[in-house]
């Protein structure tokens, strides 16, 4: 008890270090912390897209830096007013709209989710409303779908209700719900559709009114239209033969994305996690709630939020990504601090930045990452640890091997082996980025052989042992197959002596393959054949990005 008491004394020790830190950073006429964030983005050009930064401590935006353009068609430059898409930082938003209900008693996180939605197929085993806000219902992403259909995004777009349909029509789910988590979009767009169902208004009239403008949030709100007009936003960028062009959308789906806001907003969003701010302080601990898988094992992805630890300090943090635009927001509770990064232009990594100032203020008062004691392998160990790794659920290969007693991991699309570094036993994470776990399981209770945990979202993966070209007859799988699910037909041909596959909008993707009837597109999509007890091929089971499972085709000719 007595050695409790005194770590908990050390804690609150560094934690005012800290806090006297950033308060002497900011009180400084020279502002040396602010020149130091400030160099952080020399490699951004001015003239082009950019960011916009706020740094929140104590419930006040203490800094705040904006550079580059929010319009390169008129050189409008980003200023802290200027709108950016949140797009998957959304998600947050749509589970306290969830909280608000359930504090009304509206609802309940464990009630079942048919109740509400009736339209969605009864699989077997009821998923809940905590299901879809923690990603564990099993449902598969709605994105992954469109791709498999071949959905055109540059002349076709989609809404909530025709992906609720898309929803809908799916006779499988990837796991039991609660069995794990994989991150699905699919989930937050059904959670948009009970917040309307049950509130009995759209979700940005109820947004509105029971979050934002109470929170004091002016210029934050879900889009209500594809043609909406929003004054001071940001528009898209992404380069392509070194020139930028702006992105076209035709798309307007909200719930796990769609909502717009300020760095002034979101810094007082922010408060829900690391200010003062009374107002809505229950939604806090319900968006920030780790629930416990079915085998009793508690979650690090809450509602909405990634709950996690760096360098010793607690976060919740959740970044967003969409077409032209990133986004990230990660709070520290236990020292009242956030930092908050937009950008208009996908080539700009805010996540890796904000990681980067975060260590601005944590580094020169204790280096947490040299105080840590780390499990140390036997050489025997580590060899055991290497070999062929392929994702579940797709085509998606990751080689582990060992190179002058360090371990590395290099995956199918990666350009450079990753060297990982030791943490526990059969745990790691990556030399130069923490927040990347790696961890290998033994033995046959753990439904897979390697977890990779990019700061909340696992990747599974699963040893394999790959099939040689020569001994296989493409011929066998070549011909016309259908799928009712997709509502969409795939033709299998040859063409120098290699196997290709013909999709709307995308009439030749070559087929490598992979294990025993089994073949990859280079994309993270897996397509493994059946045959009868002739050997004559049937059919295939599609699986793509790890949250898409078992979509069933069905050779026609």
């Amino acid at each position: 008890m007595w050695l409790f008491l005194k770590k908990i004394k050390m804690m609150k020790i560094v934690a005012l270090c800290l806090f006297s830190f950033l308060n002497f950073c900011f009180s400084q006429e020279s502002n040396p912390a602010a020149k130091s964030i400030d160099s952080l983005f020399n490699f951004i050009d001015k003239d082009g897209p950019g960011i916009s930064i706020g740094i929140v401590k104590d419930g006040d935006l203490i800094y705040s830096y904006q550079k580059g353009m929010s319009n390169l068609e008129y050189d409008i430059p980003i200023n802290k007013q200027t709108i950016f898409g949140l797009a998957s930082i959304t998600k947050q938003m749509t589970s306290a709209c969830i909280g608000a209900l359930a504090y009304k008693g509206k609802l309940d996180v464990n009630d079942d989710v048919r109740n509400y939605i009736p339209e969605l197929p009864n699989y077997g085993h009821v998923i809940r409303i905590k299901h879809l806000l923690n990603h564990t219902s099993g449902l598969r992403n709605h994105n992954v779908l469109l791709n498999l259909q071949g959905f055109d995004y540059d002349h076709m777009g989609y809404t909530n209700e025709s992906i609720q349909k898309l929803i809908f029509s799916q006779k499988g789910v990837n796991n039991l719900p609660g069995e794990k988590m994989l991150y699905t979009n699919s989930n937050y767009v059904l959670l948009a559709l009970i917040i309307e169902r049950v509130s009995g208004n759209n979700i940005d009239e109820f947004a509105k009114k029971e979050l934002f403008e109470p929170l004091g949030l002016k210029h934050t709100f879900y889009k209500k239209s594809l043609g909406q007009i929003i004054k001071n936003k940001a528009y898209s960028y992404y380069k392509e033969n070194r020139e930028y062009k702006q992105t076209k959308s035709l798309t307007h789906c909200v719930g796990a994305g769609g909502v717009g806001s300020t760095i002034e907003d979101m810094a007082k969003w922010s408060n829900l996690f690391v200010g003062n701010n009374s107002k809505l302080s229950y939604l806090s601990e319900f968006i920030s709630t780790l629930d416990t898988l079915n085998n009793g094992n508690q979650m690090n992805f809450a509602r909405g939020v990634v709950v996690s630890s760096y360098k010793n300090q607690n976060t919740i943090n959740h970044s967003g990504r969409d077409l032209g635009m990133r986004s990230q927001l990660i709070c520290l509770p236990d020292l009242n601090l956030a930092v908050i990064m937009f950008s208009n232009s996908e080539h700009i990594n805010v996540v890796n930045l904000s990681y980067k100032i975060l260590d601005l203020f944590l580094e020169p008062n204790v280096n947490t990452e040299k105080q840590k004691k780390y499990y140390s392998h036997t050489k025997d160990e580590l060899i055991k640890l290497t070999g062929d790794f392929q994702e579940m659920n797709s085509d998606l290969g990751m080689k582990v091997f060992l190179e002058n007693d360090t371990l590395k991991a290099k995956s199918s699309f990666g350009r450079a082996p990753i060297p990982l570094k030791e943490v526990a036993k059969n745990e790691f994470h990556r030399l130069q980025n923490s927040s990347v776990g790696y961890q290998f399981f033994n033995d046959d209770s753990s439904e897979c052989d390697l977890a990779i945990d990019f700061g909340g979202a696992k990747f599974y993966f699963e040893r394999v042992q790959l099939e040689n070209i020569g001994l296989v007859n493409l011929s066998d799988y070549v011909g016309e197959y259908f799928s009712g699910e997709l509502d969409v037909s795939y033709h299998l041909f040859i063409e120098n002596k290699k196997l290709f596959l013909r999709i709307p909008n995308n009439p030749k993707i070559e087929l490598i393959l992979g294990q025993k009837n089994e073949f990859g597109s280079r994309n993270r999509t897996r397509y493994l054949f059946k045959k009868d007890q002739n050997n004559i091929t049937t059919g295939f089971l599609v699986a793509s990005e790890g949250t898409v499972k078992d979509i069933k085709f069905k050779r026609i000719n």
